[in-house]
């Protein structure tokens, strides 16, 4: 909000305070003042008095401006079309600089001398979003001559540019404003309630609601209004505010809400149709026409203000087109009402109006200040529009105005805020707060303010007296525990698999957690998920939360290959979403040479190269033997896909990208793997185990077995290892072959053995028996012969 510094002090004394200290204490105290500035950086202008006019010799659009400035009469050559004699001018004189860094000199404009210059508003750097002039700025015939113009437009102002919070939405209006400074300053405030006297005049309206949506509203006619322009200090004030000025009815609801912070709204009487002002919520699909001439299409959360039949205002919202205020209104009925904050948000963002009166209905009002603000415009249109206002004001009003009331024990205070205030500073606080309070054995009841309507537990009231005491001057403080911080184990476990994953050679990622409904179970394994769907997604693409990682890791593939980086090993610890719950998922993909050297020739990766990784990350964390069993799922290769598992619990599984689905996306040969993190976790060895160092050499047999090519090598290692010693240590498969030399329907399966005895050097003899056994044994087990 922008607070006008001469405004302030209509409220409270700011002689002895400058705006810089106003400032920074109201920024480390209050709310952030993100800027501090003046409404106009011109100087030395007057008021001048246009006495006489010529047309210019040498151009016909300028004029030569006979001008009395006070002490003087100086010649002013003029281009503006609405410049006339007789008209009271704004004058810069020769010396004056206007914003922008202009300086007005004595010059020659065509051959003619011309001391000075008259000027628009534009050229005192006042936005033309604010007025609607296409030439000079003419004053009212009032003005005196010579005086400083500034000062008589009003714009002799400081402003502060505050950015206000959600929390605090007395900060909406000046009042709240001056209960703020005057706190933080210890100063005295004048705020008078609102006082007129009405006319004998009948107000013929009846006010009722058909909906708690609008729990309070007033209405006060009046008649004999007279539309003209505002004065000259109304006029500046709302500049200064951001408002533009209008006329005297509109600026003067505009200015009680600045003021009050109770936005209020004129209705021409003579347009709206009937005598009864009704409440009541929208109809689905219903249309009605704002101010602003758009059709709005309604639902039944707009708050409508009817005449009992047809609309004619959106409530704190925007008004209505047909019972717009114009030159012609002479009767107004005059609003003022609060409404449900959720429906005025959910209907100004639906429709996209945002006005300042949706914006202090959204955060909520002081529901004991309607009447008042009412007041208040009431006697403001009495003074500046003439009006003659009936003395009975309609009104429903359902509030339950109850005072509310919040304990505090000064323990409670000082244990909080960690402070030693003392029973007598913490009354002087409160007495600044002007908050009512009593005390009973260290113990204030505080009876929080209708103004304040964000006071509710007592550490609202805790958080108001600290920043009064000022944060600054409580002591400083480490922080006391018992405990220390540090990660917990499945914390560790999961920084660790990063780790591993980088060794390996692969990137981390991290995609979006949302998909287009019809693509989640693309590359999922488990199928009879419900997905999680939003309720109010941005787009249908971001509409379901994932079940699998994969997807955005395809995407991932799919971007960098289009820039020509085909070499992609990346990995994303995410998540599978579910109504129930949420369980952690390790997702791999992998794609080109695994090691680029281009001094060689590059192996592409393969099915055996992303198992290999996932044989690395369980080696590192010591998990029992995984088996790999074939499987068929969607999207995924016939026969270059398997799930991995533990004693018959499956714990993921690893695949290649159908090639048809590959190319949908732009990809070919891509391998992905999918491991349940937390199932990984539990299997895996939570404690580190030693070995001494083998002090005698291992050996190594290499065989190469011709089997049935249906037989895995899963189940051939499985067999090694139950027929052979405990000095068998290691069997893995190197090299899988069928082709020439094989038969059809056989393939060659080339197994590496690795023996170790801690005992002592280990035998040829020894060696030799152990695989004429394991021969026999797959002999007889697989009808695997060695070849």
């Amino acid at each position: 909000m922008k607070v006008s510094l001469n405004w302030l002090s209509d409220y409270i004394d700011l002689s002895d305070i400058t705006p810089e200290q106003l400032k920074h204490r109201f920024t480390i105290q209050s709310q952030e003042v993100e800027a501090l500035y003046p409404l106009t950086t011109a100087k030395n202008l007057v008021v001048g008095h246009v006495v006489t006019l010529e047309a210019h010799p040498d151009a016909d659009k300028l004029k030569i401006c006979s001008v009395d400035v006070g002490r003087e009469t100086l010649q002013i050559i003029c281009g503006a079309p609405n410049v006339a004699a007789d008209q009271r001018v704004v004058v810069a004189l020769p010396g004056a600089v206007l914003p922008g860094g202009f300086k007005i000199e004595n010059t020659k404009i065509r051959g003619v001398e011309s001391s000075g210059m008259i000027c628009s508003l534009k050229e005192l750097g006042i936005d033309e979003k604010y007025h609607a002039e296409t030439g000079i700025h003419v004053l009212p015939e009032t003005a005196k001559v010579g005086e400083d113009a500034i000062t008589v437009l009003g714009f002799d102002d400081i402003i502060l540019d505050v950015d206000t919070k959600p929390d605090r939405p007395e900060l909406l209006s000046m009042a709240g404003f001056a209960y703020d400074i005057a706190a933080l300053f210890d100063l005295g405030i004048n705020i008078d309630a609102a006082d007129y006297q009405g006319d004998d005049i009948e107000n013929p309206f009846k006010i009722k609601t058909e909906t708690e949506a609008c729990p309070s509203y007033y209405g006060a006619y009046m008649e004999n209004i007279t539309i003209k322009p505002s004065p000259l200090w109304l006029k500046a004030r709302l500049i200064a505010a951001g408002i533009r000025p209008i006329n005297n009815v509109v600026d003067i609801t505009n200015y009680v809400m600045l003021e009050t912070g109770q936005p209020l709204h004129a209705f021409d009487y003579d347009k709206l149709g009937s005598n009864e002002i009704v409440v009541r919520l929208a109809e689905a699909g219903e249309r009605f026409i704002t101010l602003d001439e758009k059709k709005r299409t309604l639902n039944k959360d707009d708050i409508l203000i009817t005449n009992g039949e047809s609309p004619v205002a959106l409530g704190g919202v925007m008004g209505g087109l047909d019972s717009e205020v114009t030159t012609d209104t002479k009767r107004i009925l005059l609003e003022s009402a609060t409404f449900k904050p959720r429906n005025i948000r959910r209907t100004s963002q639906r429709l996209d109006l945002k006005s300042e009166s949706s914006t202090r209905f959204e955060k909520g009002l002081n529901t004991e200040g309607t009447l008042n603000a009412l007041k208040r415009a009431c006697e403001l249109l009495i003074k500046y529009a003439g009006a003659k206002v009936s003395k009975d004001i309609a009104s429903f009003d359902h509030h339950k105005h109850e005072k509310r009331t919040i304990e505090l024990s000064l323990s409670k205070l000082n244990g909080v805020l960690g402070s030693a205030l003392d029973l007598a500073e913490t009354k002087d606080i409160l007495r600044r707060l002007r908050f009512p309070y009593t005390v009973d054995k260290e113990i204030f009841t505080d009876e929080a303010p209708a103004r304040r309507p964000d006071l509710i537990t007592y550490q609202d009231l805790i958080e108001e007296i600290g920043r009064i005491y000022d944060y600054n001057n409580l002591p400083d403080t480490l922080p006391k525990t018992v405990s220390r911080g540090g990660l917990t184990p499945y914390q560790l476990f999961k920084r660790q698999i990063r780790h591993a994953l980088n060794g390996l050679g692969l990137n981390e990622t991290i995609t979006y957690s949302l998909i287009d409904k019809q693509h989640v179970h693309d590359l999922s394994r488990i199928k009879d998920i419900d997905p999680v769907t939003l309720a109010n997604p941005l787009s249908e693409i971001h509409s379901t939360l994932i079940v699998t990682p994969l997807n955005g890791l395809i995407e991932v593939a799919a971007y960098n290959v289009n820039r020509r980086m085909d070499h992609v090993h990346v990995y994303e610890l995410s998540k599978r979403y579910t109504v129930d719950k949420e369980t952690e998922l390790l997702g791999m993909l992998m794609k080109g040479p695994y090691h680029n050297h281009y001094w060689q020739e590059n192996a592409p990766t393969n099915f055996f190269t992303i198992k290999g990784i996932i044989e690395a990350l369980r080696e590192r964390f010591m998990l029992p033997k995984f088996s790999y069993e074939n499987v068929t799922l969607d999207n995924y290769h016939p026969h270059q896909t398997a799930v991995i598992k533990i004693d018959g619990t499956i714990l993921g599984h690893v695949g290649k990208l159908h090639p048809t689905y590959a190319a949908d996306h732009d990809l070919e040969d891509v391998f992905i793997a999918e491991l349940d993190l937390e199932a990984f976790y539990a299997y895996a060895a939570k404690d580190n185990t030693y070995e001494t160092v083998l002090r005698f050499p291992s050996v190594s047999r290499d065989i190469a077995l011709v089997l049935d090519e249906n037989i895995t090598a899963g189940t051939i290692l499985e067999s090694i290892h139950e027929y052979s010693t405990t000095i068998l240590k290691d069997a893995h498969v190197f090299d899988v072959y069928q082709g020439e030399h094989i038969e059809t329907g056989k393939k060659s399966l080339a197994i590496r053995l690795r023996f170790e005895d801690k005992t002592g050097t280990l035998k040829t003899k020894t060696i030799d028996e152990m695989v004429k056994n394991i021969l026999e044994a797959l002999k007889k087990e697989h009808d695997a012969v060695l070849r």
